[in-house]
């Protein structure tokens, strides 16, 4: 549901950037955020610097509110007249009118002034921040608004900061658009496939927030001999032996159960996956079933409907519309959470709410 903003008159900001950091999850969530920004921006566009500028820009490369991705790697440690002169000056020559420090880093407000950007707002944690930036967005602001954003609470604070300032936040319209030719490679891909389809994911860098791969696939046999629907291993390469593992182990535990079969499964990480690739499919399927992680974010900012399993309660993120949070029982252990849990957070996710998603997905379909 759009979050509705408050009365005041709605800003105009001119050419403007904003600065995210953190891993690629993290980056994403401010998504909603930036789109209401570019709103208000030059030509309805933002650029944003960030430190992982090559998955970014593929993953936002069909995104018409970005206008351009920006490495902000060179910024993280900015010393002026020391480290970083070079491209500060780039900054500074884009002559950007307003800047937006989504993240705590005091370097990129450094680089915000060395770059003469003429309003700089962003998080503010101290003294030095308070001195640097023209509209401080304090760490302690948010109000309800923190209570969505779990082990960041702060960043309710810069959802305030927008609605403030007149503009609204859309949880209703996906923030990532796919490609026309991924769209169609995915749609041929998952042609002949049985519906549902599931994103799964069990990997995540941190053991303690990993599905473990036994309890993960015995709930992928249940789930598959329930619906006949298909599932998608679907993480990044550094979960290629964990993906290796749970394929044996599903094709052991097919050849003892009756009712499912072994292509009911399969590894995406083996159908040659791309970040761009992957957005598209993530349009297409009906259902994201996995840990909190990267793609568990990317199925948010593609209103996936997602049943995400958090390892904390303090994890729990509810910043998108498109979420069932279940929280490990045992704190840290992913495994304890039961299988009738997720089932029943599955279940809410209504053949309605799978239709609509289904129509959704013809409006990014190749002309």
């Amino acid at each position: 549901m759009t979050v509705k903003s408050s009365p005041a008159l709605r800003p105009y900001f001119g050419r403007s950037i904003g600065f995210v950091a953190g891993g690629m999850g993290d980056q994403i969530y401010h998504l909603t955020q930036l789109r209401a920004l570019a709103s208000a921006s030059l030509n309805g566009q933002i650029d944003i610097a960030c430190i992982h500028p090559g998955p970014l820009a593929a993953l936002l490369a069909h995104t018409p509110w970005v206008n351009r991705i920006i490495d902000a790697r060179p910024f993280r440690r900015y010393l002026p007249g020391i480290r970083g002169g070079t491209d500060v000056a780039a900054l500074r020559a884009s002559a950007y009118e307003a800047g937006f420090v989504l993240h705590r880093s005091t370097s990129f407000k450094l680089v915000a002034r060395a770059a003469h950007i003429k309003m700089c707002a962003g998080l503010c944690d101290g003294m030095i921040d308070r001195a640097l930036l023209h509209h401080p967005i304090h760490l302690e602001d948010g109000g309800q608004r923190r209570a969505l954003w779990g082990h960041r609470p702060f960043i309710g604070a810069i959802d305030s900061y927008v609605m403030q300032m007149g503009l609204r936040l859309d949880t209703d319209t996906p923030t990532i658009i796919p490609g026309k030719d991924e769209t169609a490679l995915v749609a041929t891909m998952l042609a002949d496939l049985p519906r549902p389809i599931h994103i799964i994911n069990m990997f995540a860098l941190d053991p303690a927030r990993r599905w473990p791969i036994d309890s993960a696939i015995a709930l992928i046999a249940t789930l598959a001999k329930k619906t006949g629907g298909s599932f998608l291993l679907n993480a990044g390469p550094d979960a290629s032996d964990y993906h290796d593992a749970a394929m044996q182990k599903w094709r052991d535990i097919v050849r003892r159960t009756n009712g499912i079969n072994e292509s009911q499964l399969a590894d995406c990480l083996k159908l040659q996956p791309s970040m761009a690739k992957d957005v598209a499919l993530y349009h297409q399927a009906d259902i994201y079933i996995g840990v909190d992680s990267f793609t568990a974010n990317l199925a948010l900012n593609c209103n996936l409907p997602a049943v995400i399993l958090f390892a904390h309660d303090r994890d729990v993120l509810r910043y998108r519309d498109a979420v069932w949070p279940i929280v490990a029982p045992e704190a840290g252990i992913i495994g304890t959470i039961a299988h009738d849990n997720i089932l029943a957070e599955v279940g809410k996710i209504s053949q309605k709410r799978v239709q609509e998603r289904k129509a959704r997905a013809l409006d990014y379909a190749p002309e």
